[in-house]
This record gives structure tokens, sequence and C-alpha cells, in this order.
């Protein structure tokens, strides 16, 4: 995932994650995209960094007004090596 031209595009701007289970990860607020890696991703917003291995990410999207025509990405599902 680290070679993902769209999540390269992201960093910096505000993104929304989706996670596997919403009970770990709880409700994830908007974050600006910081950092990609073989591990997963880092975001931060509100003054806090988050990071969201890959093995949890579902979906990363670019938060409205960021994407054009509303672009997906399917990140990585827990069943699948990163």
């Amino acid at each position: 995932m680290t070679d993902s031209s769209f999540l390269s595009n992201l960093i910096g701007k505000p993104i929304r994650v989706v996670c596997k289970d919403p009970v770990d990860c709880g409700t994830v607020p908007v974050l600006t995209l910081r950092e990609v890696s073989p591990l997963g991703i880092v975001g931060e917003g509100g003054g806090d960094q988050h990071f969201f291995p890959w093995t949890e990410v579902v979906e990363i999207s670019a938060s409205p007004g960021t994407a054009e025509g509303g672009e997906l990405v399917s990140a990585a599902f827990a069943d699948s090596e990163p």
C-alpha cells in the first residue's frame, strides 16, 4: 500500500477511515493523512495522531471536496497481507 498513488496524493489532506471493528477504533473523525507505511497509516486530528494498522483498515476515502468523483480505495482487509 505504500506505493499507492491515491494514498500518496492524500498525504496532508483530510481523509475518512473505516475500520474492520468499529468497537476497537471507535468513531473515527475526519483526519489529516500524515504518513503511509508498510505497517499502516498515521492520521492527525484534534491535535492527536492516530495509527491504524492495515489489518484493521477496511477503507480510506478522501473527505468531501478533496477527491474528484468521490474516489474510494479499499485499503486492506484483515485476511490479506499489506
